[in-house]
């Protein structure tokens, strides 16, 4: 067997089924590790780092659900097939939820299980190179941010699985978790990364213009309708159409996103004829749909349809080791900007991992934001840090909390929005969570900005 072949670790307690089933693995082209029951699987794993691991769930000892538990926590990236008995399916399953690549059930197809570890290794490889990537672009001080937590790793390899199917996803979590970033890197990882990304967030606009923006309009549609228009639906055409907050999509207008969604066919407002587009629909949301769907304010036959795949993204709280590295990354991006050298002290960054963020990834960049601005030097210690995060030690020191003008805030984050978005007003706007016209009116009253 060559060195350079796969190698997969393959555990289960049947002898005569092991000896097969190692021969034919090898026969496959790949480098086979025998074990009959748990011992020594961790460290043999550890040292040899596998392509991937096919495990009996029923076995003697530790069970196999025990090893999948604690393999995973070893390394969320790695591919785990799961074997079961036709009896134990519902087993299998609950491993997939807790991370299991897929499960298998025997009598075992030779066809099916050489397919399944295929697509492992092809997994593995994928997820490897990304982090390789990822520690390129760490070293030499690009954008990329390098998570560490197991929440994060583990979601970076359901993306890598999931981003090459045309299949619907919907994205979950809070506010500010970073649920289009995860719709990017979906969109990143499909063969239509070279076509558009086209976000949209349902609860941002208006309830009598959302079915004009999605889907387009004919002149003379409606008063105001002075020119035919091109809804985002046309606009992702050939790429990924990112639906933020569909959750608040009003009620009446889900047969029609039903319809485009389920038949690839829009119809323009005051439209005679249908228009077909190649759409991928990646949605998110921070409420629960299945309530929704439960309390009829949300179509059911809708729900499945955009929720083929479900990707759930952790609050930040849950993923502390995540803190760090976030508050590194924009830091170096506020660097970048200011062109000044710009770090966080080791304590000042422990004291930011102490901290709740209920506002998520969101609340931490702003807060990097604003230190960036305020810092006096290049070095940003604990007690800059709590100067300007810990309203308790300014008011303390102060005897009263240090305000903005409410318009001077609106204004820097118009402006940020805009600069993030090179200058769409109807991204900014999504962002910004407010009407494209309130966008409008408000830029005409910063001079140069309209």
């Amino acid at each position: 067997m060559s060195s350079d072949a796969p190698n997969i670790v393959f555990v289960d307690d049947d002898s005569s089924f092991r000896r097969i089933m190692g021969r034919e693995i090898e026969r496959m082209g790949f480098a086979v590790d025998v074990f009959p029951d748990a011992d020594g699987v961790r460290d043999r794993v550890a040292s040899t780092l596998p392509s991937a691991v096919l495990l009996d769930l029923n076995m003697p000892g530790q069970s196999g659900m025990e090893l999948l538990a604690e393999l995973l926590q070893d390394d969320p990236g790695l591919q785990v097939i799961v074997l079961t008995g036709h009896g134990s399916v519902s087993e299998a399953v609950d491993a997939m939820r807790r991370g299991a690549f897929d499960f298998l059930t025997k009598p075992v197809s030779l066809d099916v299980l050489e397919q399944t570890l295929r697509k492992a290794v092809t997994t593995a490889e994928l997820i490897a190179e990304n982090r390789r990537l990822r520690r390129v672009a760490e070293s030499d001080g690009s954008r990329v941010v390098v998570l560490e937590s197991p929440a994060a790793r583990r979601l970076e390899g359901q993306v890598v699985r999931i981003g090459p199917s045309e299949k619907s996803v919907l994205v979950t979590g809070e506010s500010g978790v970073g649920k289009e970033l995860v719709a990017r890197m979906l969109h990143d990882t499909s063969p239509r990364r070279e076509g558009p990304f086209v976000p949209v967030n349902c609860g941002a606009i208006p309830r009598q213009l959302i079915e004009s923006e999605l889907f387009g309009h004919s002149r003379g549609a409606f008063t105001g309708a002075d020119r035919k228009r091109v809804g985002l639906f046309e606009a992702a055409d050939r790429g990924t159409l990112f639906l933020d907050e569909i959750g608040e999509l009003p009620l009446e207008l889900q047969p029609a996103l039903l319809r485009a969604i389920q038949f690839g066919e829009i119809r323009p407002v005051g439209g005679e004829t249908t228009r077909n587009v190649d759409v991928r629909i990646v949605a998110a949301t921070h409420r629960d749909l299945r309530a929704r769907v439960a309390e009829q304010t949300f179509r059911e036959d809708l729900f499945y349809r955009i929720a083929i795949f479900e990707l759930h993204v952790p609050s930040l709280r849950e993923r502390v080791e995540d803190i760090s590295p976030l508050a590194r990354h924009f830091l170096r991006r506020e660097s970048r900007r200011s062109d000044r050298p710009l770090s966080l002290s080791a304590d000042a960054e422990a004291w930011l991992e102490h901290q709740d963020w209920p506002g998520n990834v969101r609340e931490l960049e702003n807060a990097i934001v604003r230190l960036s601005v305020l810092a006096s030097g290049s070095e940003i210690d604990l007690a800059a840090v709590r100067d300007v995060l810990d309203p308790t030690s300014r008011a303390r020191r102060d005897g009263g909390l240090p305000t903005l003008e409410l318009r001077e805030l609106e204004r820097l984050a118009i402006a940020e929005a805009m600069r993030r978005h090179r200058g769409n007003k109807r991204a900014a706007a999504a962002e910004l969570g407010i009407a494209l016209k309130t966008l409008y009116n408000k830029l005409a009253k910063e001079p140069g900005e309209a």
